[in-house]
């Protein structure tokens, strides 16, 4: 039963969301059934631990991997028990020669225990014995790497360690000890020989299966540690190469997010008696009061503009906040989206007609990275947007605050301010860096409701949980 454990931990590395209830399920049922069949236990396993079909495909990879030597070593337990009764009964007809012929040859069962030096040559140890008389060691194998809890590899630079580690719990102490002991014959050399070859290739089989499990397990364990560092890594320092991972973390997020607020909620106001609907209710019963109403706020989905400068590196974070406002569409439908560098561009078009990813691709490409002039991008929003905003709207307003000396239009901002519901600024810098060199975040800071960092994924998972929260 730690065989599936472990493979049901390793689907868990893999991203697989198996609860304990399923995972109690498929250990029974592989109690039940047994592991005999590959077919069967492929099916099974995947009947109570695979829940999308998404999964599938991963689900696969892993069993065919994880359960390559389980059929060879059942059928090498098989073959083995045949070869035990034929090697017994081969035994009971030698032991019934033999005595006769001790009887015959006092000397002789001597003899043939010994080499000419009187030097045992038959292997002592089991481990010895074991490849002298060539039996598969895949289920020994197997058994050792469990007893070692292999499935907790997780850097590559273990895997000698492991190697070693199930080599002695197969016995090799015993054996290496005997293949160093002095040899006084030709046939002890010769039989010393087989076993110094016997011996590497089960190191080499050992070696093998270590490295097929640390696929399973360290891969996605390595993956895991990688997301949960670019979780925390700054967005605008961010390698073009971790980008595609990224997209997933920051769509997954995003779904979790939406999941939690997905209905709309009611915010009960305990203490605050609808004294109306109190009586209403009652009214069946004589005035006596057995349902109590309390007032309620009912939490609806938010209007948000987002504003994204898109110059600099301010460029990365805006494309990961936008994967993530327009990964949120069933909690957030009411999106219009704007980048700048210097002219105010509206994008909320762009997004419907060629979807999420392409219309990033050509944000960045045609308006990314220009120079910033935040009061002629606020001018144009003026024109644009301002008119639209009311006391529903959310404003969120994604940039550094850096105007190259220029005039930041402060007043146009203050108009966005007063107009909307709330305006959350978020600044991609820390705050240590706020109002240095041509920044004039201070000048914004009073007409915003909200000014704080957003630096990471963690970053901006907080700061839509707490707009969906309190919309």
């Amino acid at each position: 039963m730690r065989f599936v454990a472990d493979f049901i931990g390793a689907l868990r590395e893999a991203g697989l969301d198996v609860s304990p209830a399923e995972s109690l399920d498929a250990l029974k049922a592989i109690k039940l059934l047994g592991l005999e069949s590959r077919e069967t236990s492929k099916t099974v396993l995947a009947l109570t631990l695979v829940k999308r079909q998404a999964d599938q495909v991963i689900y696969e990879e892993l069993f065919d991997l994880y359960f390559a030597g389980v059929g060879k070593a059942k059928t090498s337990v098989k073959e083995s028990n045949k070869a035990s009764n034929k090697e017994a009964d081969k035994s009971e007809i030698e032991s019934s020669e033999n005595a006769q012929e001790a009887k015959n040859n006092p000397h002789s069962s001597q003899a043939d225990m010994s080499d000419g030096q009187g030097m045992q040559t038959s292997p002592s140890s089991s481990l010895g014995k074991a490849l002298s008389k060539n039996k598969d060691m895949s289920l020994a194998i197997t058994q050792a790497a469990i007893d070692e809890k292999l499935s907790s590899i997780v850097l590559f630079t273990q895997k000698n360690y492991f190697a070693y580690k199930i080599m002695q719990r197969l016995g090799d102490d015993l054996l290496s000890t005997e293949i160093r002991t002095d040899a006084n014959s030709p046939e002890h050399k010769r039989k010393q020989r087989e076993l110094i070859k016997s011996r590497a290739r089960l190191l080499d089989q050992v070696k093998d299966y270590v490295e097929q499990q640390y696929g399973i397990f360290a891969q996605h364990k390595g993956l895991k540690y990688r997301e949960e560092y670019l979780q925390q890594a700054k967005l605008s320092q961010l390698d073009r190469l971790d980008y595609k991972l990224m997209q997933r973390l920051v769509q997954r997020a995003a779904r979790k997010l939406a999941s939690q607020h997905s209905r709309k909620r009611l915010t009960r106001k305990r203490g605050q008696l609808d004294v109306r609907k109190t009586i209403a209710a009652n009214a069946a019963f004589d005035g006596a009061l057995f349902h109590t109403r309390w007032k309620a706020t009912r939490i609806e989905r938010p209007k948000i503009v987002a504003i994204c400068d898109v110059s600099g590196s301010v460029s990365r974070v805006a494309r990961f906040l936008l994967l993530f406002l327009y990964s949120m569409q069933d909690v957030m439908p009411k999106v219009r989206s704007f980048v700048f560098a210097s002219e105010m561009i509206e994008v909320t078009e762009l997004f419907k007609q060629q979807g999420i990813e392409l219309a990033l691709e050509e944000i960045m490409k045609r308006w990314g990275g220009l120079s910033t002039d935040y009061g002629k991008a606020f001018a144009g929003f003026q024109s644009q947007a301002l008119a639209s905003i009311d006391k529903k709207t959310t404003v969120i307003m994604l940039g550094d605050a850096r105007n190259n000396e220029g005039d930041g239009r402060t007043d146009i901002w203050e108009k966005v301010y007063r107009q909307s519901k709330r305006v959350l600024w978020l600044n991609p810098e820390h705050r240590n860096s706020w109002d240095t060199g041509d920044s004039i975040m201070s000048e914004y800071a009073p007409w915003c409701g909200s000014v704080e960092p957003c630096r990471n994924l963690k970053d901006i998972e907080r700061i839509f949980s707490r707009l969906l929260k309190y919309s």
